[in-house]
């Protein structure tokens, strides 16, 4: 009891360091630090909450050859058959519809091969199918996105907030699931979306506000709930920013639950209690986005850090960041 008592004593002093900072009332009556230093780590995963910019960048210069894209309108006219003869739009599935043939893909071929591919399915059922393929109207997918964000105030950018289902929303594309995903992921995955619409233009992605850039601090604390990391921090500062233990707190058995590199969750044990009667700070773990700490009241046994416990410690907003698989690893305190 002493030793715990000192433990406790030791932490509130920790607090007057590390939280200079006063606690902002959130929803449930959870406290969340927070001020406007924008600290992020290097595997940072995007959350529900989140704001990214992208920024378009559209390639003028001029072309060898142009491409077929989406909107674009094309004419085929067969010189022996002009009952065939049609203008035709390219859907957004990059197909057109020719007359007793059906769907045929255009998008991505110059005109002078979809002529040829046009050339070549007729051949079956046509003597002499020789055709041409003029561009009417061309560069519609690109108008059309200039207009969509031509007034937007950071010029042409577009801000997306992650939504509660970890989407985002922007223009010309589906709604895209980005949580759990990096910044770099997201914008690989974007510019892969675009290119299919829009030949030449790529964007650039930047996180803009990063809420979900939390820690979880539950359990035999003061002051429990989540809060944001303000640089790195570890268990021991963690729970100095939850003003310290209660009482029937057990230190040495505290749960720091994390993932590994498949975003699986993992549990290890960190024993305050000895880092602080030691001094052995080699001990302490640096955290991560997303950990949850919990302090038990009683003695955790190796089977109550694994399986159904963990899962159950994992707050239901994290789940589009873990990926809690039936097997949850227990992780040695020297690992």
């Amino acid at each position: 009891m002493y030793r715990l008592f000192i433990v406790s004593l030791l932490v509130s002093l920790l607090v007057a360091c590390t939280a200079p900072f006063g606690p902002a009332q959130i929803a449930n009556n959870r406290q969340v630090y927070d001020d406007k230093v924008l600290y992020i780590s290097h595997d940072y995963m995007i959350s529900s909450g989140d704001q990214i910019e992208i920024s378009y960048h559209i390639d003028v210069r001029k072309q060898d050859v142009y491409r077929i894209a989406v909107s674009d309108q094309v004419r085929i006219e067969f010189p022996h058959y002009p009952q065939f003869d049609r203008s035709l739009n390219v859907r957004p599935d990059g197909m057109i519809t020719v007359p007793h043939l059906g769907d045929i893909e255009a998008f991505g071929f110059t005109p002078m091969e979809l002529a040829a591919k046009i050339e070549e399915a007729y051949t079956p059922i046509l003597r002499n199918p020789k055709c041409t393929v003029a561009l009417v109207r061309y560069g519609e997918s690109i108008r059309e996105l200039k207009e969509s964000i031509k007034t937007a105030t950071r010029g042409q950018s577009r801000l997306a907030l992650v939504q509660p289902d970890g989407r985002i929303a922007i223009p010309l594309i589906e709604p895209m699931r980005v949580a759990g995903m990096r910044v770099e992921e997201i914008q690989k995955e974007i510019n892969d979306e675009y290119q299919k619409l829009v030949p030449g233009m790529f964007t650039s992605v930047t996180l803009i506000n990063a809420t979900g850039n939390r820690v979880y601090i539950m359990g035999a604390v003061k002051e429990p709930g989540y809060y944001q990391l303000q640089g790195p921090t570890t268990v021991t500062q963690a729970v100095a920013m939850a003003k310290g233990f209660m009482p029937n707190a057990v230190a040495s058995d505290t749960l720091l639950i994390t993932r590994d590199e498949r975003n699986n969750a993992v549990g290890r044990l960190v024993d305050i209690e000895n880092i602080f009667d030691t001094g052995n700070i080699g001990s302490d773990t640096l955290l991560r986005q997303a950990d949850v700490i919990y302090v038990p009241t009683s003695r955790l046994g190796r089977a109550a850090i694994v399986g159904d416990t963990i899962r159950r410690l994992i707050p239901a907003d994290l789940g589009l960041i873990y990926s809690v698989s039936e097997s949850v690893n227990f992780i040695h305190s020297g690992d």
